[in-house]
């Protein structure tokens, strides 16, 4: 067991990273302050934040509905604008990287739809 730094809880050893500078080899904050630090830093939310936005969407991604995140850290993809860096919502692995490979960009998107829509009818 060991107390994390920044929540003050004690927890078990899994719940810490590995680190060859923290004392008995962990880190001292607990993963889920790290990664409620990495979520301020990144995207300027808490782990609260997207707690209520994971409730708020009924637990799964908001583009295709699915529960599974499709990542090894069982959390889903904070989307976000690119220019702006306003949050959008949060997405499935398949979904985040399937509109970042169309450039996030409306048009593109609506022209794969469509392409996919024509392929139905088989033209």
């Amino acid at each position: 067991m060991k107390t994390c730094t920044k929540c003050g809880l004690e927890k078990a050893d899994t719940e810490f990273r590995k680190s060859k500078l923290g004392k008995n080899g962990l880190s001292a904050s607990c993963k889920t302050c790290h990664a409620s630090d990495a979520m301020q830093r990144t995207y300027g939310i808490t782990i609260g934040d997207y707690d209520r936005m994971f409730d708020q969407q009924g637990g799964v991604c908001k583009i295709c509905g699915t529960d599974n995140p499709g990542t090894n850290k069982g959390r889903f993809a904070i989307d976000h604008n690119h220019e702006t860096g306003k949050v959008r919502g949060l997405l499935c692995y398949s979904c985040n990287v399937g509109i970042g490979h169309l450039k996030d960009d409306p048009f593109i998107l609506l022209s794969a739809f469509k392409y996919l829509k024509n392929e139905e009818k088989g033209n």
